[in-house]
């Protein structure tokens, strides 16, 4: 039983990707290329979903669907998906103004690429597949988090210093994480607002 329990989560999280995410390439590439521009459209899309859902109008799916939803909702599950939540859009948030108040710090820019000694990603990840250890992981998102909580000046330098290896690909990663986790909570006030109209 939990097993299919498992597979219905895992099988509405996949389809929501392949749905969500290919429209949100195809406004992008045919609309515009500003990823907010298709934020309405894609919270729009979220109501619908919703709302068919909830009237039974997309089968399997949609009764899967309405079942994910409520569990989120209900049990310990909730405070584990709010936590992510929260903290994703913490995160990304933080890292898209640390690239623009990092592009402000030049002088310690500068020291840290003199101290990296590459100029792109592809020859950073090649060294520090070379130094890094799995084992060095755990420290590294130790640090990461100190530095963003206590010393967001060198938070900056580095997401900024990053950004500028992968030429901008950092800040346009970050900016869709953004937008996306600011999607995934209107979605958790729709349901959690349809859920509490259903029990009315």
């Amino acid at each position: 039983m939990n097993f299919r329990k498992t597979i219905e989560s895992l099988s509405v999280y996949l389809i929501l990707i392949f749905i969500l995410f290919p429209i949100r390439l195809v406004l992008v590439r045919y609309v515009s290329e500003n990823w907010f521009i298709s934020f309405g459209v894609m919270i729009s899309i979220s109501v619908l979903l919703i709302y068919l859902s909830k009237k039974g109008k997309l089968g399997w799916f949609g009764r899967a669907f309405h079942r994910q939803m409520f569990k989120i909702h209900r049990g310990k599950r909730r405070y584990f998906v709010y936590f992510q939540v929260i903290s994703a859009t913490i995160f990304f948030s933080a890292s898209i103004f640390g690239i623009h108040l990092g592009d402000t710090l030049l002088q310690e820019k500068q020291i840290l690429k003199d101290k990296l000694d590459v100029d792109t990603m592809e020859e950073f990840a090649e060294r520090s597949k070379n130094e890094i250890s799995p084992s060095d992981i755990p420290y590294g998102l130790y640090v990461l988090i100190y530095i963003l909580l206590f010393r967001f000046d060198i938070f900056a330098v580095i997401m900024s210093t990053l950004n500028d290896m992968s030429e901008g690909y950092m800040l346009h990663i970050a900016t869709v994480l953004f937008v996306e986790e600011i999607e995934l909570i209107g979605i958790l006030i729709l349901t959690k607002l349809t859920i509490k109209q259903e029990q009315i």
